[in-house]
């Protein structure tokens, strides 16, 4: 009765305060007591003795003072802990960033590797510089066993510095490759790229490195088996030194080698073999005999060394309403760092989040946003959004902005992109997105506002990749993508990069008031789709400006059953009911008119400069199909705003569009972080 008498009076008072009067403060001290009753003066010592608390007390502020606070199994919230909109439950450090929340273990004592230990190590060097730890004498729980197949393991990894040190490999950096499939252990292809897989499929190793490792520890290899947006690690089942073959020990979901060519190279290196253990910040876990073999890159004396061992997300919160994180490191975990499923009203503000085995944060429910966070080094994905719901088309409003998210997809390279983002209504703006294997953001759904990133250094390792990606699906429809800054991409061997990429059949969605330079293979792709709008956008330099195609006339047959299911995924959002009829009335009509052609699609007052193609039309597709009026095709003199150097100078941008009819002015000064 007491806590109802309070909550009423501070909703009398919260006109004359700018915080409630009676909300509840626990605080946690690295140097506090959990018999101590929580106060400035009297702090807790664990952040799980402070979340009970909470839970005891009724929603006010967990303050966590600096220093490093380990969690084992983290820190679950459910929906007893949710605040109120005038009292939000938060937790927060005390100083910014000075709080560290961890999921990993100190690694203190090493000893030197033996003789009889170093044998196998292929380094001279190495053998005088490799140390032990004996993680069972030191305490350490079992170590989990290694996947068969993986990209983002979820294992334990070892963290020096606040640095993933490398596992064992070879070659050290980049890539060897095979030329030569023995058995791909798939069938020739059935539809588009696939094809069924009956076995796991072999290859002849490219050169007598291999000769030297023992199988039986295990030995990973990830790689393209397939095609160059596919990757995976899988072990090596069995090696078989007089004939170089490699089988592996698990199917590929497309098997080995390309289809279409089977000599054709295919990248890959060798994973977790300790015999490679040759340079510095190089280690090797033995899982069996639980010891921790490394090569530190500096004294380790002065070094912090941890080995991650929390197998869940450190904070993660289920139908928890009116929550706030903040101020805090989260970092160093086999798992997630943030995971906050079916919330409302949920914020994660001012956080850096970094060293994971899978990504950084999960936002899923309704209005949950990341703001001025930092995330990075995880091993898949950055933040994963889902908010939201298609069938009713009910807003999420879920969010990520101002957010500096990258070098991320350290394991996982498909799942590598600073952000996905799926459902309904839910925005992503004013980040900065770099350093990623595959793209930089990848959305499905509905009516998602995409603005004002910038996106540089992507597309690292992948081709036929885009910066922007979606796909696959006529009834993804009502997302924008704005007033994106997309430069400095990598175009690989292969199909390549594009900005925008708009890939099998997508639909209904507007892209305007891009600029897309640097590096990108083509600024858009638009793989067969319909009913987009694409204007106002400016390529500079590029192989390709806008490249369309009339892909579903290959790949779709509405008769049979697969074709990437596009009339199915119709049906299942209801896309013949009054609501989505009356909000995209052409997808209600798509089956009426020519559904297998790239139709509708409007292209009108784009600024296409020094492309060597400004439009890339594939044989198949009729240019009356298209709707293409004032689009400006320049040469590079022509643009006032390209420096000797060949970068551009988007302060001088608008003196060159304001010449293109149509085209809506870019607010270049508000496209990417607020602040730094």
């Amino acid at each position: 009765m007491r806590n109802v008498v309070s909550r009423i009076a501070a909703l009398l008072l919260v006109g004359l305060f700018p915080f409630p009067v009676f909300a509840t403060d626990v605080y946690v001290a690295i140097d506090g007591d959990d018999s101590n009753p929580g106060t400035r003066e009297a702090p807790l010592a664990s952040v799980e003795k402070g979340v009970q608390m909470m839970r005891d007390q009724g929603p006010g502020t967990l303050w966590i003072g600096p220093g490093e606070f380990y969690l084992p199994s983290g820190v679950a919230l459910d929906a007893s802990l949710s605040g109120t909109a005038e009292q939000p439950l938060v937790i927060r450090g005390t100083k910014p960033h000075a709080t560290h929340l961890v999921g990993a273990r100190s690694v203190d004592e090493f000893r030197p590797i033996t003789a009889e230990e170093a044998a196998p190590l292929l380094s001279d060097e190495a053998k005088q510089h490799v140390v032990v730890a004996d993680l069972a004498a030191l305490g350490f729980p079992k170590l989990a066993e290694m996947p068969l197949q993986h990209r983002a393991h979820q294992c334990e990894e070892l963290i020096v510095d606040n640095v993933p040190m490398q596992s064992a490999r070879w070659p050290n950096e980049g890539f060897t490759t095979f030329t030569e499939v023995i058995d791909s252990g798939a069938s020739k292809p059935i539809h588009w790229v696939s094809r069924e897989v009956y076995r796991p499929g072999s290859f002849r190793f490219p050169s007598d490195r291999a000769k030297q490792w023992n199988f039986d520890r295990g030995v990973w290899l990830h790689g393209f088996w397939t095609y160059d947006w596919a990757d995976e690690a899988i072990k090596a089942g069995s090696f078989n030194p007089e004939s170089g073959e490699v089988r592996l020990a698990a199917k590929h979901t497309y098997g080995v080698g390309s289809p279409y060519n089977p000599n054709e190279p295919r990248r890959f290196y060798a994973l977790h073999v300790f015999e490679e253990l040759d340079q510095p910040g190089e280690y090797y876990l033995d899982r069996q005999q639980q010891r921790l073999y490394f090569w530190p890159p500096s004294n380790l004396s002065q070094s912090e060394v941890r080995l991650t061992l929390c197998n869940a997300p450190i904070l993660r919160a289920n139908k928890v309403s009116h929550l706030v994180i903040r101020d805090l490191a989260i970092e160093n975990g086999r798992q997630s760092g943030i995971d906050l499923r079916d919330c409302q009203q949920a914020r994660v503000e001012h956080c850096l989040v970094r060293n994971f085995g899978s990504i950084g944060m999960a936002l899923r429910g309704q209005q949950v946003v990341a703001e001025d966070c930092e995330v990075t080094q995880t091993a898949s994905c950055g933040i994963a959004v889902s908010g939201g719901d298609r069938k009713s088309l009910t807003p999420g409003e879920c969010a990520v902005i101002n957010c500096h998210l990258h070098h991320v997809g350290r394991l996982d390279w498909l799942g590598g992109r600073g952000v996905t983002i799926n459902g309904c209504g839910n925005r992503l703006a004013n980040n900065l997105i770099d350093h990623c294997p595959t793209g930089g953001v990848s959305y499905g759904g509905n009516e998602h506002l995409l603005e004002l990133n910038e996106v540089r250094d992507v597309c690292l390792l992948y081709s036929d990749v885009g910066v922007f990606y979606t796909g696959r699906d006529w009834t993804s429809r009502g997302n924008i993508v704005r007033w994106n800054y997309i430069h400095h991409v990598a175009n690989n061997e292969g199909h390549g990069s594009s900005g925008i990429y708009l890939d099998d059949c997508d639909s209904g969605d507007t892209v305007v008031g891009n600029i897309v330079a640097d590096g990108v293979g083509r600024g858009i792709l638009l793989g067969g789709g319909r009913d987009n709008t694409i204007s106002g956008n400016v390529f500079v330099d590029l192989p390709i400006g806008i490249h369309v195609d009339a892909r579903g006339t290959k790949a779709i047959k509405l008769d049979q059953p697969g074709s990437w299911n596009l009339l199915a995924k119709c049906e299942q959002v209801g896309y013949q009911s009054p609501l989505w009829k009356e909000r995209y009335p052409k997808l209600a009509e798509v089956m009426q008119h020519e559904p297998l052609l790239p139709m509708g699609n409007v292209i009108h007052s784009n600024l296409i400069v020094g492309c060597e193609k400004p439009f890339g039309l594939s044989g198949d597709v009729n240019p009356d199909w298209l709707d293409r009026e004032h689009n400006a095709e320049w040469t590079s003199a022509e643009l006032p705003a390209l420096r000797p150097d060949g970068t551009l100078d988007l302060t001088k941008l608008a003196e060159s569009w304001e010449k293109v009819p149509g085209f809506e002015p870019i607010p270049i000064e508000k496209i990417g972080l607020l602040h730094e």
